[in-house]
């Protein structure tokens, strides 16, 4: 996938999702006050509705190969939590309980911060629909323009390093995983993509679990979330 986007298609898109340039780049100014003085940081970007043991499995490997790890929890409009790709189920949490369970299950791992993302990386749900669509389709034109703004927020805060996971039977996710992976070589930013992890052939997801609660089946959600989410739900 080329990230055929111009600076005045990117401004534009930073108008339609927040204020614009300037209040991005306020908001990366927050960030750094935030993390403080830390090195070696790599970043985490996802939803996490809910955190499940494949999130923590990512952060993990991160945190083994980084001395200090940012996970950053979608933002978004409040009632937004980003849906499955092939989602029935209608679940969703508010981000409010989407960054106090990351931080409850991550809060064991000394090296790893969690903060919110800030309205500027968003999910699908809060793309601006019909914003360069006809020219590069929805899902990629998403992708695209997050991968600018996510690898824009690494240059600010001097990332070198991005975790993301992956799911190679998810086309969507291997969308956005390439549009990522070009614009983190662009920026001289390491891509480091890891198998999502399994229980037994699926792979576990948040959508997996919003499923088994639609489902009633609260012996397989005990399986692919930690104890802090089963208290949650």
């Amino acid at each position: 996938m080329q990230n055929d986007i111009t600076e005045n298609e990117f401004n534009t898109y930073l108008d339609l999702i927040g204020d614009g340039r300037t209040s991005l780049e306020k908001w990366e100014i927050e960030l750094q006050d935030k993390i403080g003085g830390l090195d070696d940081v790599s970043l985490i970007v996802f939803n996490a509705n809910p955190f499940t043991l494949g999130h923590r499995y990512l952060v993990e490997i991160a945190a083994k190969r980084s001395r200090n790890v940012l996970v950053l929890v979608i933002q978004g409009r409040p009632e937004s939590g980003g849906k499955g790709n092939h989602e029935t189920s209608g679940i969703s949490f508010d981000f409010k309980d989407r960054l106090s369970m990351t931080q409850r299950c991550l809060s064991d791992m000394a090296n790893v911060t969690v903060l919110p993302s800030g309205p500027y990386v968003i999910s699908r749900d809060d793309y601006p629909g019909t914003f360069l669509s006809e020219r590069l389709g929805k899902v990629p034109a998403h992708a695209v323009l997050d991968s600018k703004v996510i690898c824009h927020i690494c240059t600010a805060l001097g990332i070198k390093k991005v975790f993301a996971g992956d799911e190679p039977r998810d086309e969507m996710s291997e969308i956005h995983l390439n549009a990522l992976r070009t614009e983190c070589a662009s920026h001289q930013i390491v891509l480091k993509v890891a198998e999502r992890k399994r229980l037994g052939e699926k792979y576990i997801s948040s959508s997996m679990v919003r499923q088994d609660m639609a489902d009633g089946r609260t012996d397989e959600i005990r399986l692919i979330v930690p104890e802090a989410v089963l208290e949650y739900l």
